[in-house]
């Protein structure tokens, strides 16, 4: 999935794109096959966040689609659009499973291209995402997301640094 994402630095996001990335996350596991759920497809049946409703299957290709005309429209892709577009995506949750694991690598994927350090979400920080993700849910605001992705830039940036170092 990594790798794919590399491949295609060079396409715009788009729905097949990100169906794409799913594809490579969950192609052969067998769970999925087992309880029919889609793969490289959107959802066919209604799923949640926790305790929050997503859209509906039949909600997904359209607010999709908006979702991606919302995000191509802005021209400056700053570090609050990335936390934006990612709370917009997830509260959507697309497909079946793998939401958020496709979701934050379509942030990582959006931040290189933007020139934007990447974004990943360690386990340690999980807790303040999910509650980055609810704030957004319940207030529509991404206050929480953009601190956190700030510190998590912040990380990745010394995680690069030292294999970047001098005393190589």
């Amino acid at each position: 999935m990594f790798n794919k994402m590399i491949d295609t630095l060079d396409e715009p996001l788009s729905e097949e794109l990100i169906k794409a990335f799913h594809f490579e996350l969950k192609s052969g596991v067998f769970e999925n096959r087992a309880n029919g759920y889609a793969i490289r497809d959107y959802k066919k049946r209604p799923n949640m966040v926790g305790m929050y409703e997503t859209a509906l299957p039949k909600e997904v290709p359209e607010k999709m689609r908006e979702l991606l005309a919302w995000y191509h429209e802005i021209p400056d892709k700053t570090l609050s659009v990335m936390a934006q577009f990612h709370a917009r995506y997830e509260a959507l949750h697309p497909f079946q499973d793998g939401n958020g694991r496709t979701g934050r690598l379509v942030l990582f994927r959006e931040c290189l291209k933007a020139d934007l350090v990447p974004v990943v979400i360690e386990d340690k920080y999980r807790t303040r995402y999910i509650e980055g993700l609810k704030e957004y849910l319940e207030t529509g605001k991404t206050a929480l997301l953009e601190e956190l992705f700030t510190e998590e830039q912040k990380e990745y940036a010394k995680k690069v640094d030292y294999f970047l170092g001098e005393d190589m």
